[in-house]
Parts: structure tokens; C-alpha cells; sequence
């Protein structure tokens, strides 16, 4: 079985090379890297020139936006199998054999999920799942993230493309969501995806510091959470759960007077919020 591993990316030259080199050292071979580059210079040419004879490439270009570098990368598929890495996550050298034989032992298996994790191996961006799951559209949101994605290709079929007004740089108030909304078009299918605790893959955490990047990023990210829940037709119970779950850490934050983390916490919820009504 063949990965197409899907590639976006803007901006960035060090966590690229960090990628490849862990593409290189993976104990299973047989996949391609789709580049899908946004930059306006060469840096990422470069890096795909200096890796060419240790890693197969299809290299492209797409006007600024996840969403539609995903697209454009989509439309090259050539195998059984599709990941969406992120341009600075990187993998274990045993994460393709891993992911590859979840997939030949279980026919029924459309699509499997794991969780993120930093380079000392504490979780990262978000909160996860300690068990496997069937992933279904209440628990996705602790069972998946973009790069922690892999799906068959006829799964990537069904969902069709990206919705590109979803995402980081589509130009819109929905910074995110974009991965889940694909996803939960395959769950609703209905396709069978397992998420497995034990399929790690490393990316930094982003949330070190409550600084005003973090603020401006809790805006975008949780309009976009709510505008998934929103496009879904999610329960009002549930939505409202989402919601004061981020209040009720405020208010926890504020307890510990720790106030620039409470500010975080209501930005998250009055967008979700937002999101939802948008």
C-alpha cells in the first residue's frame, strides 16, 4: 500500500527539513510527499531538491490558504493511502509500518487517527483520548487534528474537497475546523474510523506563552470551531457544553489568578460561540 502524504506549506524552512529527515528514516518506504508550496520564493524547492534522491516528490504551487493547498495536493493522489502533515510536525521512524498494518488487518478500517504530542512527548494542541475509540461526531474532537489523519483513499473520495472559507489563510473569521469538517463527512458516510492512542505524532505545543499571538490565535481557531459545529448541525446541549467548558476554565483561571490564561478561555468560548451563529 501506497501514502500520499498531503504537504501545505508557508513560511517555514527549518521544521521542513525536520520533516523530511523523518520521512527519510521511516522503516516503511513506499509513499510519496506531495509539496503543495505557497511562498513566494524558493526556500521549499530547495529543500525538495536536497531530499530528491532520499524521498519521492510531487512539487506544486496553490494560491495562500490550507484549505486550497490541500485541494490542489488532492487532485495528484496516486496512493491507497492519504495523510495530511502539517509543515512542522514530524514523525517516528516506525509511524507509516504502524499505520499501514492498522490498515491490512482490518478491511472494514476506512480511516485511523492518533494523537499529537510534543518532542518530550507530553501532549500538544488539544486534549486526547487515553483509549481507543470508534471516532463518531461527539468524540472527534479529542480523537483527531490534520496531521494526525490517515485515510483510505476512496474515504478522501467521499468527502469530496476542503471547504475553503475553512482554515488557516482562507481569508475568513473560521481559522480552523477544516480537517474535522472533511472528517466528519467521512464518519457520516458512514465510514468506520478508529482513533488509537498509540499512534503519536510530534508537533509543537503553540500555547507556551498567553501572549497577544495566542489571543489572536484562540480568535480565529475557535470561530472556526464554532462554525463546524454550526455547518454540522450539532445538538444545542452539546454546543452549549463546548462552550462553558471554556467558561467554567476561565473561571478556574480566574481563581488561580491567572488572568491573561482567563482571557484566553472567554476569547475561546464567546468565539466558539460566534462561530456557531455565523
Amino acid at each position: 500500500m501506497k501514502f500520499s502524504l498531503v504537504m501545505a506549506t508557508l513560511g517555514r524552512s527549518v521544521e521542513i527539513e525536520r520533516l523530511f529527515n523523518s520521512l527519510a528514516d521511516q522503516s516503511y518506504k513506499n509513499f510519496e510527499v506531495i509539496v503543495v508550496d505557497q511562498n513566494e520564493d524558493d526556500r521549499v524547492i530547495k529543500l525538495v531538491e536536497q531530499f530528491r534522491d532520499r524521498l519521492e516528490f510531487v512539487y506544486l504551487r496553490s494560491e495562500k490558504g490550507l484549505s486550497r493547498a490541500r485541494n490542489v495536493g488532492l487532485q495528484h493522489v496516486r496512493g491507497e493511502l492519504v495523510a495530511f502533515p502539517d509543515d512542522d510536525c514530524w514523525y517516528k521512524s516506525d509511524v507509516l509500518e504502524f499505520v499501514v498494518k492498522q490498515f491490512q488487518a482490518d478491511s472494514r478500517l476506512q480511516g485511523l487517527t492518533g494523537c499529537s504530542v510534543d518532542g518530550n512527548g507530553a501532549s500538544s494542541q488539544g486534549r486526547w483520548s487515553d483509549r481507543i475509540l470508534t471516532v463518531d461526531r461527539f468524540n472527534v474532537w479529542k480523537c483527531a487534528t490534520s496531521y494526525t489523519i490517515f485515510l483510505r483513499a476512496e474515504a478522501v473520495i467521499r468527502a469530496g474537497q476542503f471547504n475553503e472559507a475553512l482554515g488557516v489563510g482562507a481569508g475568513t473569521r473560521w481559522g480552523a475546523g477544516e480537517e474535522v469538517n472533511f472528517l466528519l463527512r467521512v464518519i457520516q458516510a458512514p465510514m468506520y474510523v478508529r482513533y488509537d492512542p498509540s499512534l503519536r505524532i510530534f508537533h509543537p505545543e503553540p500555547l507556551t506563552e498567553m501572549d497577544e499571538k495566542a489571543f489572536s490565535r484562540a480568535r480565529l481557531y475557535n470561530r472556526g470551531f464554532g462554525r463546524v459545529l454550526g455547518l454540522s448541525g450539532y445538538p444545542f446541549y452539546f454546543v452549549l457544553y463546548l462552550i462553558f467548558r471554556s467558561v467554567a476554565g476561565g473561571f478556574l483561571s480566574l481563581l488561580k489568578m491567572d488572568y491573561r490564561r482567563a482571557r484566553y478561555y472567554w476569547i475561546a468560548a464567546s468565539q466558539r460561540f460566534l462561530g456557531w451563529i455565523d
